[in-house]
């Protein structure tokens, strides 16, 4: 977004220009209108700007623009991708009975509204087809809730329609369908037109589940329904009979994403006596001091921080704390909603659907009650995006922009003092990695307060992407800082979580217990996955989670992880950078990311399940190029190796290949190895002679 006044580029979701302090125009998410920095109303559709627009109660991100994609290999990848099809009802109808110069232009502000919508949920548009749009979301970059942003923005169209139609002065209703599953994501066409897309089954399902849906209707398939939040409100449509497929397929029907009808029971809590034992030493010693502390919570996705944040507040509840959380989310359609914005309104006792008149009230009544002083309202009105009087713009608009947001630091410092005055307070922020730098300040802000007053600030985040690095802990002050690294499970306690699953035996529980490795979201999506199914395959939902971290490395990154799944968990330098013709590649950023680490000389994928996930995605094609590669490697350095690459690569020479394997550990007295090796050539072995000649090595080590 360019600014008016000085013309520098600012980034999305700004208000103020960051070179001038000049206000920004701000573009509607319902219809992508440029508004008025201090508009209420968008003058394009008529659609609240100050509030959330989804029925599902999404809230806008605060986060910084999701990176760009890069464009998409030419060799493709298999991913496990969400579709979204949408089309405007009764258009053939429509269409007949108007000029086509009209029914273009309502068409071109239909696809303007809802590709807009699709972008703020990070999903990419397809492509548009007479009145319908094909969206992807796991493609070309993916998030880890796939599912939930493709429904969330499906929800977010149809509330969008209700604006658009009045502007439009007609009624448009959409039908739409979402889909998951495994998807061939590549260029297709020719070589003088190509594009990006996806090929699979769910692209089918999601066009057809779009058909069945009525006017105003969100028709999902079974995987998006197993992926979606507990929370989420669904009609279940029992059975229904889907063209194109031989037997019926159970369908649901979205209503939103925050609702009432839990589908099952939320898993049971278990374990982190240790990290409880510390949270009580906290609370212990602020009774004891009268001042508070930061407690900081890091672990990898699905560790279980939510979890334990919810363990923390429960606690702090019965030791007379009042608790007030703050949103980061990564997605969302609207301006950036800030969790400082989300605290202030919990400690003000205002909802997210609280409109401009009940926020004024709430802040005069907050002045008038002596909890903040007079002199911060024009301050309060920016944060809580009340709309300000004349007089009030122009003093705000006047002052340097450093100065502006120093000063807004210092209004919530007070507001919340002024709170801890009568109770000791929790102030929770999560998922602190998605927070931009203005909010990251004001977390600074309040960790000096928090050392200063009976306030416990609590934050979690990924370790990954993890701001608070020297320099923030400099300017948070001398406040006590308490950091808890969340660990794995201990396989008792996955077992645990596992006996909530009535529907999986004992044998299915262990296997998804080993396989998960400790980690609590992948436990649970693997149990959920895998009943009635292949224990071996990678859940979709778990190879969407993995995906999401392996999407944001640099493309030179991604391919040497890409390359180093052929080599298996454990792998050594030299291989690799011979599979990417590299000589000086370092694994350096793959450890930063906590995708690899160290294991001696060699590195080790730091979970089984990332290694399996990424293999998943390559291409059979590129898999065997790669296997091939690894095989000529190996074959003066390690030949069961060599038969191995061979193999996995379908070349003929693999039976061979495990027989002079086989024969060399059988010299050296190794007959359980050369048994193993002898049985995996005759799984390949086409030609009699082969087979005979494995045969007789196995008579030979078994005699």
């Amino acid at each position: 977004m360019d600014c008016s006044k000085c013309g520098a580029a600012n980034k999305a979701g700004r208000r103020f220009c960051a070179k001038c302090g000049e206000p920004l125009e701000r573009n509607c998410a319902a219809c992508g209108f440029a508004n008025e920095a201090a508009d209420e109303f968008c003058g394009g559709c008529g659609a609240a700007l100050n509030a959330p627009t989804t029925a599902s109660d999404f809230m806008p991100s605060a986060a910084e623009p999701l990176p760009a994609a890069d464009p998409a290999p030419v060799a493709g990848e298999r991913r496990q991708v969400t579709v979204l099809f949408a089309d405007l009802a009764g258009f053939t109808k429509f269409s007949s009975e108007r000029d086509p110069e009209e029914t273009h232009r309502i068409l071109s502000r239909f696809f303007e509204t809802v590709d807009g919508i699709v972008d703020s949920f990070g999903g990419s548009i397809d492509k548009h087809m007479g009145d319908s749009v094909m969206a992807l979301f796991g493609a070309p970059i993916a998030h880890g809730n796939d599912p939930e942003r493709a429904v969330g923005a499906a929800l977010a169209i149809h509330d969008a329609m209700a604006g658009l139609s009045g502007e439009m002065n007609l009624t448009l209703r959409v039908h739409a369908g979402v889909a998951s599953g495994q998807v061939m994501a590549s260029g297709l066409g020719s070589q003088s037109h190509s594009e990006y897309t996806v090929l699979g089954d769910s692209v089918n399902l999601a066009s057809r589940l779009m058909g069945l849906a009525g006017e105003g209707e969100t028709v999902i398939s079974p995987a998006v329904q197993s992926a979606l939040p507990r929370g989420a409100a669904l009609e279940d449509l029992g059975e229904t009979e889907v063209r194109g497929l031989e037997q019926p397929v159970r369908l649901w029907r979205a209503l939103s994403l925050a609702g009432d009808n839990l589908p099952g029971e939320a898993l049971p809590f278990v374990g982190r006596r240790a990290e409880l034992r510390q949270f009580h030493g906290v609370l212990e010693s602020l009774a004891e001091s009268g001042t508070g502390q930061v407690v900081y919570l890091r672990g990898e996705g699905g560790i279980g921080k939510s979890r334990l944040v919810d363990q923390f507040a429960a606690v702090a509840a019965d030791h007379g704390f009042s608790r007030y959380r703050g949103l980061i989310l990564d997605f969302g359609v609207g301006r950036g909603r800030e969790p400082i914005a989300d605290l202030i309104s919990e400690l003000l006792d205002l909802s997210s659907e609280a409109d401009g008149e009940a926020r004024t009230a709430a802040v005069e009544q907050a002045i008038a009650g002596g909890l903040v002083d007079a002199g911060e309202r024009i301050f309060l009105y920016d944060l809580l995006n009340i709309p300000q009087s004349a007089e009030m713009r122009v003093i705000f608009d006047a002052m340097e922009n450093e100065n502006r947001n120093l000063r807004k630091q210092e209004c919530v410092a007070a507001l919340f003092a002024g709170a801890a005055r009568t109770r000791p307070l929790l102030l929770i922020v999560e998922d602190v990695h998605w927070a931009h730098g203005r909010t990251i300040d004001h977390l600074a802000s309040l960790a000096r307060l928090a050392g200063e007053r009976p306030i416990i600030l609590l934050m979690s985040s990924r370790i990954e992407g993890d701001p608070l690095d020297s320099i923030w802990r400099y300017s948070a002050g001398a406040s006590p800082f308490t950091t808890i690294d969340l660990m794995p499970f201990r396989t008792e306690e996955a077992m645990q979580i596992a006996e909530g699953f009535t529907d999986v035996t004992e044998a299915f529980a262990k296997q998804c217990v080993a396989r998960a490795e400790g980690n609590p979201l992948f436990l649970d999506q693997l149990l959920r996955s895998t009943i009635g199914r292949d224990h071996e395959t990678v859940p979709g939902s778990v190879q969407s989670i993995v995906l999401a971290r392996v999407d944001l490395l640099s493309p030179e990154d991604k391919r040497a992880l890409q390359a180093a799944t052929v080599l298996g968990q454990l792998f050594s330098l030299d291989v690799l950078r011979r599979l990417l013709k590299m000589p000086s590649y370092d694994c350096a950023a793959l450890v930063k990311n906590h995708l690899v680490r160290a294991a001696g000389e060699d590195f080790i994928f730091a979970h089984a399940l990332i290694w399996e996930s990424v293999y998943a995605s390559l291409l059979h094609s590129h898999r065997s190029e790669l296997h091939l590669v690894a095989a000529e490697w190996f074959t003066a350095r390690d030949l069961s190796l060599h038969a191995e690459h061979l193999g996995r690569a379908g070349d003929d020479r693999a039976p061979a290949a495990y027989l002079e394997a086989a024969r060399v550990k059988s010299r050296r007295f190794h007959f359980e190895s050369a048994l193993e090796l002898v049985q995996s050539g005759l799984a390949l072995a086409g030609a009699a002679a082969e087979s005979h000649a494995l045969l007789m090595l196995k008579g030979e080590c078994t005699r």
